[in-house]
């Protein structure tokens, strides 16, 4: 296996020029290497963790689904659809003990890299799906990327479309698109490619047609648009991630208009399964999920790195709004693993430990299974709130866990899975 430094030199130099190489754009302070998330070093939880409020005694129906679920766990049947994963031999086995200790049997990698051809033959992606199918078959399915090298190119619509065929023929579970439409990518004459391009158009259709799901980051919480000073609730993330602020509109899009670019994509393309990331872009507004949803019987949603923010909703709120869209909710962390551990979010403090790692995994059991009331979250630098859970029954538990996944990737999924 090559060491991690050859691989740094191999592999995420040229992912980088990738995935963020669109003539006359700046790069995407968003993704370093495979994604920022890789990096970013994040404040450890166990602090957090041992200071959480006791669980109070749980009534027989919940204690009836911790033993449902925790029969789930040790099957390893949990699924989580949003992990950004580094295919180097030691960060995979690192990954793969985080997941046996948490009871996660299958993981999504969005961050598969592109698939055009290297200097050296095989494609990012090429290389990716053959390192972790070799290492640990079964474990983890791969997403596709977007090279936008070309994107000034009269033929890149045609091109791209290549792309996502290429994609499909390699093994590719599905698309993913970062969040750099509208905010960072940009053309010659550097103007911003909105979510809504048509020339992307070509994109949705083809990975519909060939059955290829699309989870995408267009959007990102409210604070990151609002002032940046103390009273901002995300001052301590911003902090450490300056990029992430996007108030400045001479430079940014405002979020709504995001939202609105993502919502006329999703409406052109109906054969096409879109997972808006993240709750839906927009994890503030239940409301405006929920209407989305129901606009949109081809949009569906994952709870990546979002549980901090939809944990202080109204929790009966929450609750039915689970119920109701139950058949497409996907459960999702947004897990991180490179040269770092990242956990949902990171800063400049510690990086965390695999002991952090089971304690965040097991904080989304808590918001899911429990009806425990003003509990730290899982990634305290995301903001300095209590969550309380929503306590949903086994049979919409196992849906989000993996039912839904399962039939979403059932042209992909390894055998037994």
């Amino acid at each position: 296996m090559r060491s991690s430094l050859a691989f740094r030199a191999l592999f995420l130099a040229p992912l980088f020029v990738a995935l963020v190489g669109c003539p006359g754009q700046k790069a995407s302070p968003e993704l370093s290497a495979v994604d920022a998330h890789v990096v970013a070093p994040h404040p450890t939880v166990a602090a957090a963790a041992s200071t959480a409020a006791p669980a109070t005694l749980e009534p027989p129906e919940i204690q009836a689904v911790h033993r449902e679920a925790d029969g789930w766990r040790r099957e390893h049947r949990i699924i989580d659809m949003h992990e950004h994963i580094v295919p180097v031999e030691e960060v995979l086995r690192r990954t793969i003990k985080i997941h046996d200790q948490a009871g996660i049997g299958l993981a999504i990698n969005l961050s598969g890299g592109t698939v055009t051809p290297t200097q050296d033959g095989p494609s990012i992606f090429e290389y990716t799906k053959g390192v972790t199918d070799h290492l640990y078959p079964g474990r983890f399915l791969q997403y596709m990327n977007l090279d936008y090298t070309d994107w000034d190119s009269p033929n890149f619509a045609r091109d791209a479309v290549k792309q996502v065929e290429r994609g499909a023929k390699l093994g590719a579970a599905g698309f993913k698109e970062y969040k750099r439409l509208g905010l960072f990518l940009r053309d010659k004459a550097g103007t911003l490619i909105r979510v809504d391009d048509p020339k992307l158009d070509g994109v949705w259709k083809r990975c519909g047609e060939l059955g290829l799901p699309i989870s995408i980051h267009v959007s990102d919480p409210r604070a990151f648009w609002l002032p940046l000073n103390p009273s901002n609730e995300r001052w301590e993330e911003l902090q450490d991630h300056p990029s992430w602020w996007f108030g400045d509109p001479t430079v940014y899009p405002k979020r709504e208009d995001l939202l609105a670019q993502l919502d006329r994509v999703i409406g052109r393309h109906p054969e096409t399964t879109f997972v808006s990331v993240h709750f839906g872009n927009d994890a503030e507004e239940l409301e405006y999920v929920d209407a989305a949803m129901d606009r949109h019987p081809n949009m569906w949603i994952d709870l990546a790195a979002r549980v901090p923010e939809v944990g202080r909703h109204d929790p009966e709120a929450v609750r039915r709004f689970f119920i109701k869209h139950q058949d497409r909710i996907l459960f999702a962390t947004d897990m991180s693993v490179g040269e770092e551990l990242v956990l949902g979010s990171g800063g400049s403090g510690p990086p965390p430990t695999d002991a952090d790692a089971a304690s965040f995994f097991q904080k989304h059991w808590e918001w899911l299974e429990t009806r425990d009331a003003n509990f730290v979250h899982m990634t305290p630098i995301q903001g300095r709130w209590t969550i309380s859970g929503i306590g949903l029954p086994a049979d919409v538990l196992k849906k989000v866990y993996f039912d839904n996944a399962r039939r979403l990737l059932a042209r992909s999924l390894p055998p037994g899975k």
